[in-house]
């Protein structure tokens, strides 16, 4: 059982929850743009692990059949609660290395993208995660059984889903054993004294185990995002965008051992004398937060179509087993390009216009070639008319906001 598909719309219940308290209290912590590239992170993640098919499961059974010691009963609590504990421990190693090693930050860095700090950002989740199976297969070694395994990692992600809010102070005592929101705001924040702390999912002691915690300080207030600012709302670069730079380096470094330590050292190490194309050219200011100013049209299009694309998206992912292998593929690239083609209206872009007439297209496409069933053909068909009937009048309205009033920090601004 996918416990993390039944856990999404509980997930989406609580960030509206968030949103219509952080609006009661005064304190929104929510911007469109922010959020609908969160969410489309977190829907890109998922939708991926649909098409991309790995070699994880052909080893796990490959070290069952032939080198596991015994396994396990399921039926013993014994067994779940030292899975449970375990697997966050090998949690904890996994999160650590994928800061500290370039190679594996290229993967992490997505979750870390957000300058805001909600329940959102809980589900921005990378879509080329190649090295997390490494962390299951010593469970495999012990004879865990795998239902018991990926269920504890289910549970182990949805316990992390909490504590990504700004709305909760601190907890007394949990502070000292329990990843909190207080101890996870570290883990976000871009401050120079939090940065790379407080890696636990489920359990803060690894941290004070191992010498990785830092407390959040009252007078040092937590500023969320990255130390060299992603500044787009392209979902497909904020997955890529490390590695693309690791590359150039790698291409530029001489040596063939300088070449291979730069995807196996931290993040950003270059030999000395060669500068590296990861770190910033000039200082910037780590408390301004990306904020292109878009028209109201901008806003209310791309929200109203980004709807309709996490509704197809949630449809996909519940009907992948009736929907079969070359139908889901479709699907799930007409998807991405959506995402994608939504961010460039978060960012005014002048081919935002065109790339929208192109995907409004391929939804007719889509339907053709597809055939996916009777009743979505006719919902995709309706919907992209109705979405050519807004386009074609709109092409006399502005990409941009006409000022600064029109980009407000609530929750439907740009």
């Amino acid at each position: 059982m996918d416990l993390i598909l039944y856990a999404i719309p509980f997930f989406f219940l609580f960030i509206f929850l968030e949103i219509g308290y952080g609006v009661a209290r005064g304190r929104n912590t929510y911007r469109l743009n922010d959020t609908i590239n969160s969410l489309s992170m977190g829907s890109l993640s998922r939708l991926q692990a649909l098409v991309i098919l790995g070699f994880s499961a052909f080893i796990y059974d490959w070290i069952v059949v032939n080198y596991q010691f015994g396994q396990l009963p399921d039926d013993q609590v014994w067994v779940w609660v030292s899975c449970f504990v375990l697997y966050d421990l090998a949690y904890y190693w996994k999160h650590r290395l994928g800061h500290e090693i370039a190679l594996f930050w290229g993967s992490h860095v997505a979750h870390h993208q957000s300058e805001a700090y909600n329940l959102s950002t809980a589900l921005r989740q990378t879509s080329i995660d190649f090295y997390g199976f490494l962390f299951y297969i010593p469970f495999f070694f012990v004879g865990y059984p795998a239902e018991i395994l990926f269920s504890v990692a289910a549970l182990n992600l949805i316990y992390q889903f909490w504590v990504h809010t700004e709305h909760i102070h601190r907890l007394g005592f949990l502070e000292w054993i329990f990843v909190t929101p207080s101890n996870h705001r570290v883990h976000h924040a871009r401050n120079k004294i939090y940065v790379d702390r407080n890696y636990g999912g489920v359990f803060i002691l690894w941290d004070r185990l191992f010498g990785s915690f830092q407390d959040e300080l009252p007078e040092e207030k937590a500023v969320f995002g990255l130390r060299k600012p992603l500044n787009s709302w392209n979902p497909l670069w904020a997955n890529t965008h490390v590695y693309w730079r690791m590359l150039l380096d790698i291409i530029k470094v001489p040596g063939l051992k300088n070449k291979l330590l730069i995807s196996f050292k931290p993040p950003g190490w270059m030999p000395e004398g060669s500068a590296t194309t990861c770190k910033l050219q000039k200082p910037v200011d780590l408390t301004a937060r990306y904020d292109p100013p878009i028209s109201g049209f901008c806003r209310y299009y791309t929200f109203g179509q980004f709807v309709l694309t996490v509704a197809l998206s949630l449809f996909v992912l519940l009907n992948t087993a009736t929907l079969g292998y070359g139908q889901t593929s479709i699907l799930v690239t007409y998807l991405a390009f959506s995402y994608y083609v939504h961010g460039t209206w978060l960012e005014a872009r002048s081919s935002a216009r065109v790339l929208e007439m192109l995907r409004v297209a391929l939804a007719f496409g889509v339907v053709l070639l597809d055939g996916v069933n009777q009743q979505l053909n006719i919902v995709i068909l309706g919907l992209a008319s109705i979405s050519l009937l807004v386009l074609i009048p709109a092409g006399r309205f502005p990409l941009q906001a006409a000022s600064s009033q029109e980009s407000s920090p609530e929750i439907l601004a740009g």
